[in-house]
């Protein structure tokens, strides 16, 4: 059984793609069941919305249908929900009071009682949410806020060419974790100029791989590159070839 989370392919570039492989006996099972995992990142996502890629097709296997494989099958949430592609984008006040609506809406049906502040900051949409115990909605690493990020991008954009940038934060968690993630990298950094010797950190999301990555990008001594599936895959960071 083949539960990974995958990753885009330039992960260093863009890592706010959500994607998973399942499997199952029959091509049609290995759908349900990849939504169904897609859905545990994604809460709410709309199977119009999501790709299947169907992976492996399975095989009938050898004497007695001994090693026979199951179909294998990749769900990914359409990128083309929340990207750019040219023209206008959403109305500041009609994207703010979408925001508003929409993580009210979500963290009301959570069962929390906290207060939703949405702003303006340039071109981006923002809706911070502070009150009690806000560690359902951040979930493990972020992951839960995340999605919510995620989704509320989706609501908010909806039908319109353009991506306006929306951000979902919780008492300020974003930079707090942002400061300890680059914490951690410049940690990893000194040790791997001490050692020569590459460092395989805890297993992150995708969001946070991705602050590492960008926080070494120009690092004249090491570099990173990410290896495992989801949830446990990791940054690894190493000596910096020489060309």
């Amino acid at each position: 059984m083949d539960q990974s989370v995958s990753p885009p392919p330039d992960e260093q570039a863009d890592e706010t793609e959500f994607a998973t492989v399942a499997s199952a006996v029959t091509v049609e099972a290995a759908k349900k069941k990849a939504l169904e995992q897609l859905r545990k990142v994604v809460p709410y996502v709309r199977e119009d919305d999501v790709e299947f890629v169907v992976v492996d097709e399975g095989g009938q296997g050898g004497f007695l249908g001994m090693g026979r494989s199951q179909p294998r099958v990749e769900a990914r949430v359409l990128p083309g929900a929340t990207e750019a592609v040219g023209g206008d984008v959403v109305d500041a006040d009609e994207a703010l009071q979408k925001l508003d609506d929409f993580v009210t809406r979500v963290t009301t049906g959570m069962g929390l009682d906290v207060d939703v502040e949405v702003s303006q900051a340039g071109d981006a949409v923002v809706a911070d949410i502070a009150g009690g115990d806000l560690g359902l909605l951040i979930g493990r690493h972020g992951q839960t806020l995340d999605a919510l990020q995620y989704l509320a991008a989706i609501v908010v954009n909806g039908h319109a060419h353009a991506r306006r940038q929306v951000i979902v934060d919780a008492e300020g968690y974003r930079n707090r974790r942002e400061v300890s993630l680059k914490a951690v990298a410049e940690r990893a950094a000194q040790k791997v100029e001490r050692t020569h010797s590459e460092l395989v950190l805890k297993p992150m999301t995708a969001a946070e791989r991705k602050i590492v990555h960008l926080h070494l990008k120009d690092h004249p001594n090491v570099e990173t590159r990410s290896e495992g599936d989801e949830p446990q895959r990791s940054v690894i960071v190493s000596p910096r070839r020489r060309a």
